[in-house]
């Protein structure tokens, strides 16, 4: 053989070594390093893992009445790699054609299959969603990330319609997905309470932000098969761990008293047409909140405002300051019969309505000579509250204010709960003392005003309140598990707040400022309150007012307390008024709310032959404090 043929046979043959010792390297080094990494990049083509989404937990009132719960709803997505398959595309263009995905294939280039399968895709989609074609189009020719979404919140019936048309049209990449959505069988009542959840299903707002943690559950997952269309292979399904369903929160409140209240607030929006209003209606002997609402609020299902105004999602009840006038002398006259520096029978000057012995002047709304301390407080009497807790002295006055909780948050499962303003003693200027004791120049909550009357209720003692009654999980003959007890705490002797009691019994009297919120059977105590608005920045505001009213019966055995607190009421003179505006609101609740919960009256003989009380909407007009 030439020699030159040979060496050219030996190093092609050496060539031949080296290129197939270097492929048996290569391959070696797949198998033995990356087989593990490729394998599952090739099972992730075929292979996925789904989360299976816990079930959120619902909430229901104190009887059970639901008020939120999860509703299973699907999105339509349309995976964007899918639509440049063109299998998938020869598939369906074949099934609208009726003809054999080969011949498809044959009529058009590949190039030109994904925009005529796109073009198929966005037609039928925009049919079934009754939308535009160029905008359905437009989202599929933008989509080159993830899964484009074209549709949510669709309900189980829809979703098949969609689902059997999918299926018809042989639509590959088209995928249904299901998901979640909070339902509010009462979307209008109890709106800034529940709160709501953002498009992941968080909570955001309300019970459903403080209870995220309890209600959210532990989400699952199962390991499936895929086909080209992305659609799930049932016979290959693997490992599955189930989701832990959220538990369910039991809230205090009483949906029937809630939907008194409801309505009661609408006829003050319609009467009075105020900047806002608020009711607190509670049991203050265990601190539980029944009934909350304010105006304006929300549309749960929505989120949108209602007649026409503008949505408010906080919570007013907790989250709005206000100074809250005359129902804030309960502050001193409490402190002052605790000291044992005055009493109901104590008597006080009240100088004909107009004071100025201290380098500042009081006035009031009507000329009062010499009063009884508890007449002076029935009537409302600036002059006499004031020379009646001016014995405290500023500091031991500021220490009741403190104690009756204002200037701290209460402590309620509501959140953005402020903790009020209270002006420190070393910033107070010359009429600072006289202003607070008429509730000036504090700002509170309606939430602690109403725990500050509860005071009154409970002998003395400070409970905190609450509205959770408990959490349960949703399982067959689960208990309902309570909230930690959460201790009160003592701020007046009882006889001190015994007397204080009998000044506001004094107030419901036809001599008092507070007759129209009186109820019939019952022992009514309350409290008025009217105050100047003070705007933030700007100050005392002329013709602006804040009208509330404080009460809770039967008087020595109270099991019902309610606050009505209306903000600029549009009325004129007396009017506007707590115990013209307010108070009325109260007494139409509190009717109804004592047989709704079944509380016995206490004076009986007054029910004999009385007459239906009317709807606060309907109250007459007259004068009050």
């Amino acid at each position: 053989m030439d020699r030159a043929i040979k060496n050219r046979l030996v190093f092609g043959c050496a060539i031949l070594v080296l290129l197939l010792s270097s492929l048996s390297v290569r391959l070696f080094h797949i198998e033995v390093f990356r087989s593990d990494s490729l394998a599952a990049q090739a099972r992730g083509h075929y292979e996925a893992k789904d989360r299976l989404p816990a079930r959120r937990g619902r909430i229901f009132d104190r009887s059970g009445e639901l008020l939120a719960r999860s509703q299973t709803v699907y999105s339509l997505e349309v995976d964007p790699y899918h639509l440049r398959d063109p299998l998938l595309a020869c598939i369906a263009l074949g099934a609208r054609d009726q003809i054999s995905p080969q011949s498809v294939r044959k009529r058009h280039l590949p190039e030109e299959l994904s925009g005529l399968y796109r073009e198929y895709v966005a037609e039928t989609i925009a049919a079934i969603l009754d939308a535009p074609v160029q905008e359905i189009a437009r989202q599929l020719r933008e989509g080159t990330g993830g899964a484009v979404v074209l549709a949510k919140n669709i309900e189980d019936d829809f979703a098949r319609q969609v689902e059997e048309i999918i299926d018809a049209k042989k639509l590959g990449g088209v995928i249904l997905r299901a998901g979640e959505r909070r339902y509010y069988p009462s979307p209008l009542s109890l709106t800034q309470v529940i709160g709501y959840v953002d498009e992941n299903g968080m909570g955001v707002a309300g019970v459903e932000k403080i209870f995220e943690e309890e209600m959210r559950g532990t989400d699952g997952f199962r390991y499936c098969e895929r086909d080209r269309s992305r659609r799930e292979i049932r016979a290959y399904r693997g490992e599955q761990v189930d989701p832990v369903a959220g538990r369910d929160v039991y809230l205090t409140i009483d949906m029937g008293v809630q939907a008194v209240v409801e309505r009661e607030l609408d006829g003050v929006i319609d009467r009075f047409r105020p900047a806002k209003a608020t009711v607190i209606f509670l049991d203050p002997s265990t601190g539980e909140v029944l009934a909350m609402a304010s105006r304006p609020h929300f549309d749960l299902s929505t989120r949108k405002g209602i007649r026409g105004q503008e949505p408010v999602r906080r919570n007013p009840a907790v989250s709005d300051l206000y100074q809250p006038g005359s129902t804030f002398k309960i502050v001193g006259f409490g402190g002052a019969f605790d000291r044992g520096l005055a009493d109901p029978a104590t008597e006080v000057d009240c100088h004909m309505g107009q004071y100025a012995l201290d380098g500042f002047t009081l006035k009031d709304h009507h000329p009062y000579g010499k009063l009884t301390a508890r007449l002076a407080f029935a009537k409302s009497s600036n002059i006499g509250a004031f020379l009646v807790s001016r014995p405290l002295n500023k500091d031991l006055f500021h220490q009741y204010v403190k104690q009756f909780g204002f200037g701290s948050k209460t402590g309620i499962e509501l959140n953005a709960e402020h903790a009020g303003r209270v002006i420190p003693v070393e910033r107070w200027s010359a009429p600072s003392f006289s202003s607070q004791v008429m509730g000036y120049e504090v700002s509170v909550t309606p939430m602690q005003m109403a725990m500050a009357c509860s005071v009154i209720a409970n002998d003395g003692v400070l409970l905190p309140p609450t509205i959770l009654h408990g959490v349960k999980q949703d399982t067959r003959g689960a208990d309902l598990v309570k909230g930690p007890e959460r201790a009160g705490r003592r701020v007046l002797s009882v006889k001190a707040a015994q007397q204080v009691l009998q000044c506001m019994t004094e107030t419901m009297t036809d001599h008092g400022t507070g007759s129209k919120g009186d109820l019939p059977g019952y022992t009514v105590a309350g409290k008025t309150g009217t105050a100047r608005k003070h705007v933030e920045n700007v100050g005392y505001v002329d013709g602006l007012y804040v009208a509330s009213f404080m009460g809770f019966l039967p008087a020595e055995n109270p099991k019902l307390l309610g606050l009505v607190v209306i903000d600029e009421p549009k009325a004129s003179g007396s009017l506007v008024y707590g115990g013209a505006v307010a108070a009325p609101v109260f007494q139409s609740i509190a009717a109804e709310a004592v047989k709704i919960l079944g509380i016995d009256p206490d004076l009986p003989e007054e029910l004999e032959g009385a007459p239906t009380l009317p709807l606060a909407a309907a109250q007459p007009e007259g004068e009050g404090r």
